[in-house]
């Protein structure tokens, strides 16, 4: 994985597709730990616990360290956490979340840091509103995370 942004294409199974950078820079391990293994086919849920946001679980190959932390989120961040529960007694379930509206990220336990690695398409937030909304009001729908292969092929020429 070279040192470049990635992009990946975020699609709802009600409607919405969107386009993010995963940013190497910031947060090269949690990059490659996503990329790894997408594509990533899960279920979104909405979080009231942080606000605006809808996260899912995937599971990495291993787990990554946490790098580019913060507590304050921005509109059309992608975000990584882990930790607040368990999906077996030696696993930890791992989050990818989105958010569509600027939070500060907590769980029942208070303020929680998660690590930012990536943020979607800059005109396309209005409709990620609309999205996050929607699974906020109608509940959850399968969301499929994967590599947009055609950028992703001319930024490793």
């Amino acid at each position: 994985m070279n040192k470049e942004n990635k992009q990946v294409m975020i699609h709802f199974e009600r409607g919405g597709s969107f386009k993010a950078a995963l940013n190497v820079q910031a947060a090269p391990d949690l990059c490659r730990s996503v990329w790894d293994v997408l594509p990533i086919e899960s279920v979104a849920t909405h979080s009231r616990w942080s606000g605006r946001e809808v996260n899912f679980q995937f599971q990495s190959r291993s787990l990554p360290k946490d790098e580019n932390q913060t507590i304050y989120t921005s509109i059309g961040e992608l975000v990584y956490w882990r930790g607040c529960y368990k999906v077996s007694d030696d696993q930890p379930a791992e989050v990818l979340a989105i958010y569509y509206g600027p939070e500060e990220s907590r769980s029942f336990r208070g303020p929680e840091k998660v690590s930012v690695i990536g943020q979607i398409d800059y005109g396309q937030l209005k409709e990620l509103a609309a999205v996050g909304e929607r699974i906020w009001l109608h509940g959850t729908e399968k969301i499929r995370v994967e590599k947009r292969e055609e950028q992703n092929r001319q930024m490793d020429a």
